[in-house]
């Protein structure tokens, strides 16, 4: 959970206690429960038809206090600063079971400010800029109450000093796009990205990760791979004979 910047809340129970009553036999594994009953169980790619049963048979109220429905939506749109100032609002406001919800959600929105800014910190010790900032962008801006925005935020402008500063960015959105193509196995396209990054941004961080990253495709043959080819699938992810596309940086 540390390691990916897991935010939001989860549950282990001792002594497999919940995978035996889901029934687990292989991961992923998912269920469907109404209230304490569990509907079904299965691979979360044939849960649509429970969940939609499910939803018509169970409670429209919110889960989340009325109270508070200003500040999930704004939650739930990632305007993290504008759901902490709401909701600082509306903990004047409230008490009993609705103040003790709202505490918790404040400490949650607290964690996971600082989890982001941890979470950036090393983005951008790695190399990555662009995703080191977009990463904390959401606790940033006018007004933010989250600790560490200054200390971010100084961090931030200090590496708009830098001459490479420019091509970090570019070549940051351009590893994204790149990702996006591996991601769709469209990984000749992938390749051509990380190969446009290496001639446009030249001695910059996010240039050496495309070069990793791209001669691994070329080394594990990946360009020129079809999902829907046999003799591709039976490769395990590499290109076959047939399809396969010699490619260079």
């Amino acid at each position: 959970m540390e390691k990916h910047g897991v935010t939001h809340p989860v549950v282990i129970m001792p002594n497999k206690e919940l995978e035996k009553v889901i029934g687990v036999r292989g991961f992923p594994s998912s269920a469907v429960f109404l209230g304490r009953e569990m509907q079904w169980t299965g691979h979360p790619s044939s849960s649509a038809s429970a969940l939609a049963a499910a939803r018509k048979k169970g409670s429209k109220d919110s889960i989340y206090p009325k109270k508070f429905s200003k500040v999930i939506k704004s939650y739930n749109k990632k305007e993290f600063v504008k759901a902490m100032l709401d909701l600082r609002k509306s903990l004047e406001k409230v008490e009993g079971d609705d103040l003790t919800w709202g505490k918790q959600f404040e400490q949650f929105l607290l964690d996971s400010s600082a989890k982001a800014f941890k979470a950036a910190d090393q983005a951008i010790q790695d190399g990555f800029w662009l995703q080191g900032i977009e990463i904390a962008e959401p606790y940033l801006g006018k007004g933010s109450p989250y600790p560490m925005v200054e200390e971010t935020v100084a961090k931030f402008e200090s590496l708009k000093e830098d001459k490479l500063y420019s091509k970090e960015m570019s070549g940051g959105k351009l590893y994204a796009k790149a990702k996006g193509y591996e991601d769709a196995k469209e990984y000749v396209d992938a390749v051509k990205t990380y190969k446009s990054i290496l001639k446009r941004c030249a001695g910059t961080q996010i240039a050496t990760h495309a070069q990793t990253a791209g001669q691994k495709l070329i080394d594990d043959r990946r360009p020129g791979h079809k999902p829907n080819c046999p003799s591709c699938r039976r490769a395990r992810g590499a290109a076959c004979s047939k399809h396969h596309e010699e490619m260079e940086l």
